[in-house]
């Protein structure tokens, strides 16, 4: 039924969006099952999801289900071992975001850095160096290793595994915005990840090396470059 004049309009597309995200985590298991999932990035079965949400195995498979459903979960198949192949269910590649009125926060950065990346050497640059200033403001001096240096990044949601000289975002913080400006999405990620070791003491340069999975991406951590003088050379 078309509304009165006068009458504000309702945007049924967006109440729809609100009423599946209140459906998929109105649940406390259902929601605990989600954000597992979404933390760990891998494909899980039915009988790991029992281990991660501490239920019945049929109560895990309904509210894996009920997730697929919503369009919240991927559902596959394992094959290549003696028996049934077991259903393994992972998180639908995607933002899970929910603002009302709704913010397009992800649009807003993809055109930011396709804005940057637009200016060449410069806009990547200028990226990195705020990336690193945004690192050090959030670590703390001292750390014990590189990966304790990387703690205080998490409250941002990020999950960082190192292992000797390479760095593993488990999950990529800034994975939407990379589908339009990888080169300056990742170029910042790096200064983020080279400012906080910084601020803790260890004096390397970061690089990106790319994606490894679908949500999550890889640094190397190099000794850093130190401006050299050539010996004779007449001073500026």
């Amino acid at each position: 039924m078309p509304a009165e004049p006068g009458e504000p309009q309702v945007d049924h597309a967006r109440s729809d969006g609100i009423e599946r995200v209140v459906n998929a985590l109105r649940d406390p298991t259902r929601r605990r099952i989600l954000l597992a999932l979404i933390r760990d990035g891998r494909s899980r079965s039915i009988d790991e999801l029992v281990q991660l949400a501490d239920v019945h195995r049929t109560v895990a498979f309904g509210h894996a289900e009920r997730l697929v459903d919503l369009g919240y979960l991927d559902k596959s198949r394992r094959r290549g071992r003696v028996g049934k192949p077991a259903s393994l269910y992972s998180v639908r590649v995607g933002l899970l975001s929910l603002t009302y009125p709704v913010r397009q926060f992800a649009v807003l950065a993809g055109l930011l850095g396709t804005g940057l990346s637009s200016l060449g050497t410069r806009g990547r640059a200028a990226a990195r160096a705020t990336g690193v200033e945004f690192g050090e403001a959030l670590a703390h001096p001292g750390a014990a290793s590189s990966a304790h240096a990387l703690v205080p990044l998490q409250h941002l949601g990020a999950e960082y595994a190192v292992d000797g000289d390479r760095i593993t975002a488990a999950n990529c913080v800034f994975l939407e915005a990379c589908n339009d400006a990888r080169d300056v999405v990742c170029g910042l990620h790096a200064g983020i990840l080279e400012g906080a070791l910084h601020r803790a003491g260890v004096n390397v340069q970061v690089e990106p090396l790319g994606p490894v999975s679908p949500r999550s991406c890889a640094f190397v951590a190099g000794m850093a470059r130190v401006a050299t003088t050539d010996v004779g050379s007449p001073p500026n």
